[in-house]
């Protein structure tokens, strides 16, 4: 009787909890239906030209709710093969995967978080626009936004899942927000598109802003590497993979270890550049070019196409000849929409299409940055001090330690502090002795 009288105060529990979820998520969709209302009547006034714009349709409190308006224009334009460079040319394949990238270097702040499908990531729902709460500090901008996402996250869930159950869709029985969102698949020939897009929904946050940095600092270093991507053999605007990896973060360290703007591992700077705990090569831009440039030479040579070389540098070399066996392929574009192997998740499947994305910012990024103060090339001589202590070349050259380690960031604090020896062979970058054009000595730094 007991557990009889437990069980049916559990059933009644449960109960009220599907009954107000359920109640949440019918008052949401008329939420949703209003604001696609809103958005139908706002959108031919905005979506009149080649690109997609955001329109505010709503939100919660100070932040903004926006949706992604495309002309017929811009919608098959999106789908269309173009050049990033006078080398490169992004395959209409992946072209809307790419330009999903160029409007997240480029468009979306890191203060605008862009709710979208993994699998097909231009798929974009919605925006939500927290520049009214920045203030607030990350931390504290992220406990308002998670619970307010993850609600709306669900409710897509929820109409993709519904969408994917139906034999046949008649639009006349969808709500508004539902006819939004099928149509947003339109282009999307899978006939699991609806299942797959419920089970990939991701948050990807703006990082116009990162790249923005980047850019001021990138032309201190850049016509260096750029140089050394040449001399090699390489296209020069394979250099700027360095923005993909860090956006010329000379800190950038992460958690398995690769370090500097081209987040070279501890392996490879190994094989062709001096790591050790007081002298670090990889964190410094124009020597980590050297390795990254040769193991992208590497990858092109056992791969045989750039797209995989450069896909590569993130997923490595074996990952991607064991995808090329399993597929039967060397088509890059049937590898990032098809395959699904140990590890290539989605940083993998969008590395080449965020390199191509970067490439496309970059080529226009006088106009998308308008704000940016970018440094000067930096002007220096190369000296050979292997033997000689910290001490001795300051004395040489008229050198402080700031001095020698604002010019060499592979050199760690506690080296110049303790005065310590350099090791054999190595190049000093020294400030130029003579006034001469930054370009003119491009030649110099390479040992």
């Amino acid at each position: 009787m007991f557990m009889g009288l437990v069980a049916f105060v559990s059933f009644q529990a449960g109960f009220r909890i599907f009954a107000a979820k359920q109640a949440v998520s019918q008052n949401l969709m008329i939420e949703m239906d209003r604001e696609d209302s809103v958005f139908e009547r706002m959108k031919g006034a905005v979506a009149k030209g080649d690109e997609c714009l955001p329109i505010r349709v709503g939100g919660m409190g100070q932040i903004d709710l926006q949706y992604l308006a495309c002309s017929d224009v811009a919608l098959r334009r999106d789908g269309e093969s173009f050049a990033v460079s006078e080398s490169i040319v992004v395959p209409d394949g992946i072209a809307r995967r790419v330009n999903f990238w160029r409007r997240v270097y480029s468009l979306w702040s890191k203060n605008q978080d862009v709710l979208h499908v993994g699998a097909y990531p231009e798929v974009v729902l919605e925006i939500h626009d927290s520049s009214r709460i920045a203030g607030l500090g990350e931390k504290s901008r992220d406990r308002v936004m998670r619970p307010w996402m993850g609600v709306r996250r669900h409710q897509y869930q929820q109409i993709l899942w519904k969408l994917s159950s139906l034999k046949v869709v008649n639009e006349a029985v969808l709500s508004p927000t539902e006819r939004r969102v099928m149509h947003l698949f339109d282009h999307i020939q899978d006939k699991s598109k609806y299942s797959i897009g419920a089970s990939s929904l991701r948050v990807q946050r703006g990082q116009r802003e990162f790249i923005a940095k980047g850019l001021e600092v990138a032309p201190k270093y850049l016509p260096y590497a750029e140089a050394e991507f040449k001399r090699q053999g390489l296209m020069p605007e394979l250099a700027r993979i360095a923005f993909i990896e860090s956006s010329f973060n000379l800190q950038a360290l992460s958690k398995v270890g690769a370090s500097g703007v081209y987040q070279v591992m501890p392996e490879t700077g190994r094989d062709y550049l001096v790591v050790s705990g007081d002298i670090d090569e990889r964190n410094d831009p124009i020597k980590a070019s050297r390795a990254a440039a040769k193991l992208l030479a590497m990858n092109y040579k056992i791969l045989g196409q750039w797209p995989l070389a450069i896909t590569a540098y993130n997923h490595g070399v074996g990952g991607i000849a064991r995808a090329m066996r399993e597929k039967g392929t060397s088509d890059i574009v049937t590898l990032i929409n098809h395959y699904d192997g140990n590890n290539f998740g989605f940083a993998s499947k969008n590395f080449y299409s965020g390199f191509l994305g970067l490439l496309a910012t970059l080529k226009n990024s006088p106009k998308v940055f308008p704000e940016v103060k970018a440094a000067e090339p930096l002007v220096f001589d190369l000296v050979r001090v292997g033997g000689l202590s910290v001490d001795d070349v300051k004395d040489k050259y008229n050198l402080s330690n700031a001095l020698l380690g604002s010019y060499n960031p592979d050199i760690s604090r506690m080296f110049l502090r303790t005065g310590g020896v350099f090791p054999d062979r190595y190049m000093l970058k020294i400030p130029a002795r003579a006034s001469a054009p930054a370009l003119a000595k491009l030649v110099s730094w390479t040992p």
